[in-house]
């Protein structure tokens, strides 16, 4: 009997001793495996909004310096204060096709934050996105869906006058890096004539065909310089029919003989063919891309080259 309640006792210890190091909270150095262990596992798709980062959380499951150290000083780098006391959270951890993620929320006395953090297969970090948040400095709100297919969705609405809202939606793949490409953005706010936001635009121009190709003020194909020499970066976006056929796409194409471009979806069948000449592009659509563009509109049709400006000296 003596023997069977030693046995009893030592079972307690090391139960209490194991729940203690994976609570983030012990002297014990914490592996990678307990630190994974904090955050609930889950599958896609997946959605993290405004009112999920509300819910109060007990203090005791915040992650400590023990937990931190998977993650980079840097992890909410510009959401707070410098001397603002911040808490994270751990909240869940889901496997993806190309990479895991994991989302962690960070409390600060104003607002709460969720960042979306890439992890590769054999569980190293590589990079985070900021991806939600319960409300910035000028009432906007930000709000995440990952679909089955590993499509980032980062939604933004801002209260403008009265009932009225101005919603962004900008779509993401992630790459095997840790890097994400925006592949549409989605918006029904308000727009200027001519101002478009072009996510390569700083990109290197070196190239003979890299530039920027218009056709009117909300439509543009921009070409930038890739890797080499035979492949290319692009950005296209358009607006037809007064707004109400829309279209973006952003990817990696490479060079073909006699002046001819190409790009083609890993995740679709998407295409898309660039033919240059001087000082214009067409383009034309290759195979069905329908998840990037309106229903009744292609991504067709000719640009023309803008020139460049030249710097001050």
């Amino acid at each position: 009997m003596k023997r069977f309640l030693l046995l009893l006792l030592a079972i307690g210890v090391l139960a209490a001793c194991k729940s203690k190091k994976k609570s983030g909270k012990g002297d014990e150095p914490m592996t990678f495996e307990d630190f994974q262990a904090l955050f609930t596992p889950g599958n896609l798709p997946y959605k993290l909004t405004p009112d999920t980062l509300q819910l109060k959380l007990a203090d005791s499951l915040s992650l400590d310096t023990a937990a931190i150290k998977f993650l980079p000083d840097t992890l909410t780098k510009g959401d707070f204060t410098r001397n603002e006391p911040v808490k994270y959270f751990p909240l869940q951890r889901i496997p993806g096709s190309v990479v895991d993620y994991m989302t962690v929320k960070a409390a600060g006395r104003a607002q709460s934050v969720g960042y979306l953090c890439f992890l590769d297969k054999k569980g190293k970090y590589m990079s985070r996105i900021r991806v939600a948040n319960t409300g910035s400095a000028d009432g906007t709100l930000m709000s995440l869906q990952i679909d089955s297919k590993n499509v980032i969705k980062i939604s933004s609405e801002k209260r403008l006058s009265g009932s009225r809202s101005a919603l962004r939606e900008d779509f993401y793949m992630v790459n095997a890096d840790g890097t994400v490409t925006l592949i549409m953005t989605n918006s029904n706010g308000p727009t200027n004539a001519g101002q478009i936001f072009n996510p390569i635009d700083t990109l290197p121009r070196k190239h003979k065909f890299s530039g920027d190709y218009t056709s009117g003020d909300m439509s543009i194909v921009s070409i930038r310089d890739g890797e080499d020499a035979k492949s290319f970066q692009f950005f296209i976006t358009f607006s037809k029919d007064n707004g109400s056929c829309k279209g973006e796409l952003s990817g990696k194409g490479h060079y073909l003989a006699g002046n001819r471009g190409e790009y083609k979806d890993k995740e679709s069948s998407c295409g898309i063919s660039f033919q240059f000449s001087a000082g214009r592009v067409n383009i034309r659509e290759i195979g069905g891309c329908g998840a990037y563009r309106g229903i009744k509109c292609f991504f067709e049709g000719g640009f023309v080259k803008k020139a460049e400006k030249k710097k001050k000296k």
